[in-house]
């Protein structure tokens, strides 16, 4: 047996060091294949980044479905005093889901005579305007239409707000007669509580600028007042409203050349 080692050792020199080779080499090529794990962790991340996107792309669709139709309160006009919250869900109902009913009240608690109906959809609303307004209920000829909204501007300046210690909803009225008086601007928005209503005036000669200011106590009743009178005609002029920023009408009524706000 020493015998035939030895031949082979004589036969095949580099077998022992072959063998050394090739015991080195395996570990450098088992090596190769712990690259895998790297591979799979890019997949991972792939995959997670792409579970990302995913996610934020269904968001942003919940955000779209989920957001409010600014189009879905309504302002409703004449229907009889008496009627309750539950009557007016009762009507709206038949042309869909019904959110809300907000009744504007006097002091005492009583009815002013308009409301906002807030339906679940645009297209609900919609539906709700086009069957009610100028529709008879019980003997009246009720108005149904979209409310209109006001945005405030962001103030330019970034210097605290002084509140004011009697917090007023002003509506600026413009492209009025120059007849009308302060007295005739209170009389057309009497129905909706004004605190003040005035004229201005251009000259000390008496003679109109052509737009006013109305005051009132609560944003509910400015928006009521603005859905009512907007585009209604006042000495055979449609009246032009809009929300009057306070500054704004303290700027005007200071530096109008000429001009005063009063009484007439």
């Amino acid at each position: 047996m020493a015998a035939i080692e030895a031949v082979a050792a004589l036969s095949f020199p580099r077998l022992s060091s072959l063998t050394c080779q090739i015991s080195i080499s395996t570990p450098l090529f088992s090596q190769n294949f712990s690259i895998s794990p790297l591979i799979r962790a890019q997949k991972n991340l792939g995959f997670k980044l792409y579970s990302t996107v995913q996610e934020l792309s269904v968001e942003s669709e919940t955000e779209k479905i989920q957001k409010p139709n600014v189009k879905r309160k309504l302002f409703v006009l004449n229907l009889p005093r008496d009627y309750t919250d539950a009557d007016i869900k009762h009507i709206f109902a038949q042309y869909g889901n019904v959110k809300d009913v907000e009744v504007i009240k006097e002091k005492d608690g009583k009815s002013r005579n308009f409301w906002f109906v807030t339906m679940a959809s645009g297209e609900e609303a919609q539906a709700a305007v086009d069957s009610l307004n100028s529709h008879e209920v019980s003997g009246r000829i009720i108005k149904v239409e979209f409310a209109r909204r006001f945005k405030r501007r962001s103030p330019a300046s970034t210097q605290p707000m002084v509140p004011s210690p009697e917090p007023r909803h002003k509506l600026y009225v413009s492209n009025l007669n120059w007849k009308v008086r302060s007295s005739h601007l209170r009389e057309i928005f009497s129905a909706f509580n004004p605190v003040s209503a005035r004229v201005v005036f251009g000259t000390p000669s008496g003679q109109s600028a052509g737009y006013g200011f109305v005051s009132f106590a609560t944003k509910e009743e400015a928006e009521a007042a603005f859905s009512a009178l907007h585009g209604k005609e006042l000495m055979d002029r449609p009246l032009r409203l809009k929300l009057s920023e306070k500054k704004a009408d303290e700027n005007t009524e200071q530096k109008e050349p000429g001009g005063e706000i009063r009484e007439a």
